[in-house]
């Protein structure tokens, strides 16, 4: 298991910086900046999904934002 967590890690961060070289060449900052924090999150949630770590849902956080809103509106 721990292999593969390297193997995935090694892949991800040598994609991730292949991309954003190139799109700092094309001068295109915001766009490297928004695909390094994605593949930051998305390579930390895919380490943590194969070591097999449950995860909370994530569907709580708008659960939590958007659940007052809907009460206001059935209110109404």
């Amino acid at each position: 298991m721990i292999m593969s967590i390297i193997y995935y890690l090694t892949f991800m961060v040598v994609w991730s910086l292949v991309t954003i070289r190139l799109m700092l060449r094309r001068h295109k900052y915001r766009e490297a900046a928004v695909f390094g924090g994605l593949m930051t999150i998305s390579s930390i949630i895919g380490t943590l999904l194969i070591a097999r770590v449950n995860l909370p849902s994530m569907t709580v956080p708008f659960k939590i934002v958007f659940e007052p809103f809907g009460k206001m509106l059935l209110m109404r």
